[in-house]
């Protein structure tokens, strides 16, 4: 669980710098949520996950969650990872109580749960994903692709589509698509976030 850990961190510390790199606007999927732009693929880092926290204005959300989960200091992962990663638009349609309760202490391995679905083992770049492909996440549950032309989705367990937009952001040792949705399993229990 220890590895997982690090590797959550290493890859979201790598979406934040990416993201700060100046990239072109493109067309939006029919399917995308209004404040989301595609962004162009394949920014390359130049570094590795694990010394990239630096902050972005359309993942602070996120950033906030990495810290509230502990993990920031057990930024050793060596990867290949990939992460899907949700951006502020994503998280701002969660409720507000649902988002208060992940920062909790007492929600914090709920949180860690919620963060590791996001991730792959793996460097996968949008050349090698195939519409209908399924990719396991840290959790052991499964990720549903789908791939139209240039266009990319990644499913959930509870059935929520994402839209891919930024694909092929490439770190040192993984590789980041940021997200327009937050993904979630399917739990009897109930769900992760309320």
């Amino acid at each position: 669980m220890k590895l997982a850990y690090s590797v959550i961190f290493c890859l979201t510390g790598g979406l934040l710098v990416f993201l700060n790199n100046p990239v072109t606007a493109q067309t939006l999927p029919s399917s995308a949520s209004p404040d989301a732009t595609i962004k162009a693929s394949g920014v390359k880092t130049g570094t590795n996950l694990a010394f990239s926290a630096a902050k972005s204005p359309d993942h602070t959300t996120l950033l906030q969650l990495l810290k509230a989960s502990g993990l920031t200091e057990q930024a050793s992962g060596k990867g290949p990872y990939t992460v899907f990663a949700p951006n502020n638009g994503a998280f701002s349609a969660l409720s507000e109580p649902s988002l208060s309760e992940l920062l909790l202490p007492s929600s914090k391995n709920r949180l860690i749960n919620l963060l590791a679905y996001h991730v792959v083992k793996g460097r996968i770049t949008s050349d090698q994903l195939k519409d209908g492909q399924t990719l396991t996440n840290l959790t052991g549950q499964i990720l549903t692709i789908h791939k139209q032309g240039n266009d990319i989705t990644v499913k959930d367990g509870r059935g929520t589509v994402a839209d891919v937009i930024q694909a092929d952001v490439r770190a040192t040792n993984g590789v980041v698509y940021s997200i327009n949705k937050v993904l979630q399993r399917d739990s009897p229990k109930g769900p992760i976030v309320r």
